[in-house]
């Protein structure tokens, strides 16, 4: 729904509930688009953001900042999106200087480790291995 889609954009909805079952994600296909389905309670969005945003990583709140609210009966989604223009105007936390060293250090290895693979199964184990990193290092 915004100008950065491309061709290989799916669509992402964000689904507020007041109970379960919420927190889950579900991918769907509306004929060749792939469909995105995030749900959450206000509490879990809450959680679930703050824990991303100290990884400098949240897709869900740029969704939440920049995308088209479709129904909101209660309020509880215009609050949510303007909390999250508020975070993303903010911007990411301040990153260590250890923190940036680490993250150096964590990429030429893998990297190494990449160049040095013999197969692609250990090619496959070592690009999943940055998903095992520390946050920090994200």
């Amino acid at each position: 729904m915004t100008g950065r889609r491309t061709a290989m954009s799916d669509l992402d909805i964000v689904v507020l509930l007041h109970g379960s079952p919420a927190l889950y994600r579900v991918s769907l296909r509306n004929g060749e688009w792939p469909v995105e389905m995030f749900v959450h309670t206000e509490a879990t969005w809450h959680a679930y953001v703050e824990r991303k945003v100290r990884k400098r990583r949240s897709p869900l709140l740029w969704m939440c900042a920049d995308g088209l609210l479709l129904f909101d009966t209660d309020g509880v989604g215009a609050h949510l999106a303007a909390e999250a223009r508020k975070l993303t105007a903010a911007g990411p936390p301040t990153v260590s200087a250890e923190e940036i060293d680490d993250c150096r250090y964590a990429i030429t290895d893998l990297l190494d480790d990449l160049a040095g693979s013999t197969g692609q199964s250990e090619r496959l184990f070592i690009a999943t291995e940055w998903c095992d990193e520390p946050a920090s290092w994200r």
